[in-house]
Formats: C-alpha cells, sequence, structure tokens
C-alpha cells in the first residue's frame, strides 16, 4: 500500500539536494553568469529527480523497459541535453527551438514504443491514429513549453517553477487515483526538485532569463507523467489535458489590472490559479477512486 510519508520523504529529499546544487554550484546573483545559473538549474533538477526516484525505488532499469524507463532515461536526458546546449553555446534560438520541436514531436512515440498501441503483433492503432495521436500531443507540449519560456522571460521564473512544481504535484496524484501508482510516484521527486530550485533560486535573486531551462525540463516532466498516466494507467484526456494546461493560468497575470502588483503578490496570485483547477480535478478524481477502485480493494482485503 502506499504509504503517505515515504512520498513525503522522497519529495523532501529531492527538494533538498536540488535546492543544495542550486546553492552550491549557482552562486550568488551578482556573480552568476547566465550559463553557469542554467547548468547549476539543469543539475539541480537531474540530482533532485535521481535521489527522490532513488528513496521510492521506481522501477527504472537500463535498457528501459517500459515507458516510465524510456521518460527517464531517454526523454529527460535528451531534454537536458539540448538545455545543456542552449545555455553552454552560442545557439541561434532558432536553432534551439527547432530541437526543442524535434524532441517534442519525438517523445510520445518514444513512450508509446514497444506498447499495444503501435509495437504489438496487431497493433491497437493503425499508422495513421498513432500518427495524429503523437504529432497532437508534441505540438502541445511544444506550446506550453514555449509559453511558460516566454512568460518566465517577461516577469521571472521562481514562481513559473513553483507553479509547474505545484502542477506536477497533481498531477502525480491524479494517476495514482487513476490506477498507476508508479506513473504517478514517478511525479514527486519532479515536484520536490522543481520546489528546491525554486527556493533556492529566488533566495539568490536570479533573473528572469535564466529558466528556461528548467523549465522546459519540468514540462517534459510533467508531459510524460501525464501522458503515461493517460495512456498506461486510467486517467482520461480531459483530465490530463486539464492538468497540462493549468500553469498556462500564470498568464493572467500580465492582464493590465496587475501590472503594477508587487512580485509577491503576482505569485501569490499565480500558484492560487493554478491550484483551483487543481483541486477540483483531484476532488473528481478522488470520487472515482472510491466509487470504482476502492470497493475492489476492500473486497481483496476481505478474501485474504
Amino acid at each position: 500500500m502506499p504509504d503517505p510519508f515515504e512520498y513525503l520523504l522522497a519529495s523532501t529529499f529531492a527538494a533538498g539536494a536540488a535546492a543544495i546544487v542550486v546553492v552550491a554550484c549557482g552562486g550568488t546573483a551578482a556573480a552568476a553568469s547566465a550559463a553557469r545559473t542554467r547548468m547549476a538549474l539543469l543539475a539541480a533538477l537531474a540530482v533532485g529527480f535521481a535521489v527522490g526516484g532513488f528513496w521510492l525505488r521506481l522501477p527504472v532499469s537500463l535498457p528501459p523497459t517500459n515507458a516510465l524507463g524510456r521518460l527517464a532515461c531517454i526523454v529527460l536526458p535528451l531534454a537536458s541535453g539540448i538545455e545543456v546546449a542552449a545555455g553552454c553555446w552560442t545557439v541561434a534560438r532558432r536553432y534551439v527551438w527547432c530541437l526543442r520541436l524535434a524532441l517534442a514531436l519525438a517523445s510520445g512515440r518514444v513512450l508509446l514504443h514497444a506498447s499495444v498501441y503501435v509495437s504489438a503483433d496487431k497493433p491497437a492503432w493503425s499508422a495513421w491514429q498513432a500518427a495524429i495521436v503523437v504529432l497532437l500531443s508534441g505540438a502541445l507540449l511544444a506550446l506550453v513549453w514555449s509559453l511558460l519560456v516566454s512568460l518566465s522571460r517577461r516577469s521571472g521564473g521562481v514562481s513559473l517553477l513553483l507553479a509547474l512544481a505545484e502542477t506536477t504535484l497533481g498531477g502525480g496524484l491524479a494517476v495514482m487515483l487513476a490506477g498507476y501508482l508508479a506513473g504517478g510516484e514517478a511525479a514527486l521527486p519532479v515536484a520536490g526538485a522543481l520546489v528546491g530550485c525554486g527556493v533556492a533560486s529566488g533566495m539568490r535573486r536570479f533573473s528572469s532569463g535564466w529558466f528556461d531551462g528548467a523549465l522546459g525540463l519540468g514540462v517534459v516532466a510533467l508531459f510524460g507523467v501525464l501522458f503515461i498516466g493517460h495512456f498506461f494507467g486510467r486517467l482520461s484526456g480531459g483530465r490530463a489535458l486539464a492538468i497540462f494546461l493549468t500553469p498556462l493560468l500564470c498568464w493572467a497575470t500580465e492582464l493590465p489590472i496587475f501590472a503594477r502588483q508587487p512580485a509577491w503578490r503576482a505569485a501569490a496570485l499565480r500558484l492560487s490559479l493554478v491550484a483551483f483547477p487543481l483541486i477540483v480535478v483531484l476532488v473528481l478524481a478522488k470520487h472515482d477512486f472510491d466509487r470504482d477502485t476502492l470497493p475492489l480493494l476492500a473486497g481483496m482485503r476481505i478474501d485474504s
């Protein structure tokens, strides 16, 4: 059975490890360079993911044998590599976005590999059905990725990291309530690491233009968890879509009515806007869990 205390420990360890890396490697806002800070945030997320995943003993192996393994061992490392290249070398922004778009379009197919949808003797989908799913999901990932990076450059990335952490935690809980325990658990280290990066970055007062890589990696991780929860669990497409689009509500703080708000109020508003739809989705997911799954678990305990 799931142990909430273990989940709390995993998230806390992931947040602590990420914060330590940011503080140790990122330097201060006055001394840090953009490239150094971007690398520190990416390293912090990677370390946080690894620490939390190790604590939870997530079923990830090399070579990867399931969608969760392909997310951890293929998709996220590729996303990290693209962001490292974008931060370390003078690469034109259009080329960086070409690489990001290519990864977004390929991610769905990588996660679906060796599944009944595309790789069975008689796949559940035809070639054109698989292509539509992969292209639409990839376009959605690229859209959310680009909009959050653009918002970060306009008005700061710390609150966006925290909003993304909030969304990832909600997505993980929704996936667990939908019946895919390991898939939902994978979101907890991601959420913890994002919180650690956000808090440490706020303390260091990093520039708003330094969060592109961390946001991109977080968005890809969120996409992967929800994609797996939908196609390999029982998370409905509508709920997965609602959760994935929730961070875009942060754009509401750019409306003229909020233009003169202090930064802390804008951050609080962003977190509140993100929290409301997540609570609605989780309440609905809990209702479905109590109706459909809880009686089955009770029957299994009685039979045993």
